[in-house]
């Protein structure tokens, strides 16, 4: 799964803020597709409202 750049800022912003740890971008990337993969094996697979798939049905 591809994020936007956008999100990815947005998880390493609420990483560090909650686990004090700041990541380079190769790692917060692996650690938000783990996240994911999780959410959507709990939840199923549903889009997040910022996914590039829906930037992508707007167009």
């Amino acid at each position: 799964m591809a994020l936007t750049k956008k999100s990815l800022r947005k998880f390493k912003t609420l990483y560090e803020k909650y686990f004090g740890e700041k990541l380079s971008d190769k790692e917060a990337e692996r650690k938000a597709d783990y996240l994911v993969s999780i959410y959507r094996a709990v939840y199923g697979n549903v889009e997040f409202p910022d996914s590039d798939k829906n930037k992508e049905q707007e167009k």
